[in-house]
């Protein structure tokens, strides 16, 4: 089919296949479209958000102190069922804890044969963390001023001072139980004032080292009952002999650190034990 134009103008066929033949304009702006999309759908290799799981178990480095016999929560859970396990409750509920202790010092000979200590009180206060159900940490300040003896010298003995400050490792080998036996090392500072048999005031300053172990009874959520023997090494120096101070005190322990309960919408079953 065909129409004549008017004015001798060229005949057309609707029907011409040659009339699409040539290059539409938007084709180029179609295929950069397509080029773009092509581009932005490439990603790049397909990787998992979580770690692919190990045959091996994923330990701590914390928890290799099982080859040296020490207990640790990921190979002994809460405790080894010694000492009253813990039911219902927990030390970790409450893992932090203060307290104050009193008891006898026993002192030791400061500069071989001129001047030693009598024995004393020592009072002090003391910072913790339960890091695991068989360790912990502790920070120790810890006070006593005993009578100088000065030897060959006819005088009224006078006040010494000593202050003991120190960070200490616990070991807990029941774990989570209510009768809680411990050992105990540590290391610190403390330091002497006294006045020697030459009349020469001395104040030195001596590396600390205690040693020992206790027991703790977990009376309430928030209160335990301490006992505690301590060997209070110094390093000898500036003509002070090695020392070997034997601490023995009890203390009372006020555990803080519990969650506050939580009430509806919000895990309504949460509680502090």
């Amino acid at each position: 089919m065909s129409c004549a134009v008017c004015n001798g103008q060229q005949e057309l066929d609707v029907f011409d296949k040659n009339l699409f033949d040539e290059p539409f304009a938007g084709d180029a702006q179609i295929e950069d479209f397509r080029e773009g999309v092509s581009e932005s759908a490439s990603f790049d290799n397909w990787q998992p958000i979580f770690e692919e799981t190990s045959e091996e178990p994923c330990l701590l480095p914390f928890d290799y102190v099982r080859h040296f016999g020490f207990r640790h929560s990921s190979t002994h859970g809460r405790h080894v069922g010694r000492g009253i396990p813990l039911e219902g409750t927990s030390w970790k509920n409450r893992p932090y804890h203060v307290d104050w202790f009193l008891g006898s010092f026993l002192g030791d000979e400061l500069i071989h044969g001129r001047v030693s200590q009598d024995n004393e009180l020592i009072a002090g206060l003391r910072l913790g963390w339960d890091i695991d159900y068989f360790w912990g940490l502790e920070c120790r300040f810890g006070w006593s001023d005993p009578n100088i003896q000065l030897a060959g010298v006819e005088t009224t003995p006078i006040n010494g001072s000593i202050f003991l400050s120190d960070i200490d490792l616990v070991y807990y080998p029941w774990g989570d139980s209510k009768i809680r036996p411990y050992g105990l090392i540590g290391t610190g500072f403390v330091r002497y004032d006294f006045v020697d048999d030459m009349a020469v005031s001395r104040n030195t300053t001596l590396v600390s080292i205690p040693v020992g172990g206790g027991i703790q009874f977990h009376h309430w959520s928030w209160l335990a009952w301490r006992l505690e023997i301590l060997d209070n090494i110094a390093l000898g120096s500036d003509g002070l002999n090695t020392q070997h101070s034997v601490s023995l005190t009890a203390g009372m322990e006020l555990r803080l650190g519990a969650r506050p309960q939580s009430y509806w919408p919000w895990r309504s079953s949460r509680r502090i034990w």
